[in-house]
């Protein structure tokens, strides 16, 4: 059986495809959806989002950065700021994102709005480096 994956950003549909299952970055650990799941509506973390193409064996790999996540009828739909491929992602800046996010949250208060902030831009950016080190 199938399940069709829709990815959608500001930007626009990030994937539109027909896959065998998706595991999603939940704010409480882990997702995994295979078709026939129950309709389900949950919010999700930043993170990794992988799928697995119906016509294809290799497992194709996203950075998230958060964002809504619904099933219904083989149907999941994922609503996100952003979703990137592997190969979309700038290593270089990704690193230099990551060590200017650490060097900040040196200087702040943890449970200030701020540290909140500079501590998801570390996340997103550990994430994107997670996921370009996956392609490779």
């Amino acid at each position: 059986m199938k399940l069709h994956l829709e990815i959608v950003t500001p930007e626009g549909s990030k994937v539109s495809t027909d896959v065998t299952d998706v595991v999603a970055p939940g704010v409480v650990g882990e997702l995994g959806i295979l078709s026939g799941h129950i309709p389900v509506l949950t919010v999700l973390d930043i993170g990794k989002l992988t799928y697995a193409p119906l016509d294809s064996n290799d497992e194709k790999c996203m950075a998230v950065a958060g964002g809504f996540l619904e099933v219904d009828n083989n149907r999941l739909i994922v609503i996100t700021e952003t979703a990137e491929h592997a190969e979309d992602i700038d290593v270089e800046r990704a690193e230099a994102a990551r060590q200017s996010a650490e060097e900040e949250l040196k200087d702040l208060e943890s449970g200030s709005a701020q540290f909140d902030r500079r501590a998801r831009a570390l996340k997103r950016a550990e994430v994107r480096l997670a996921v370009a080190k996956h392609a490779n």
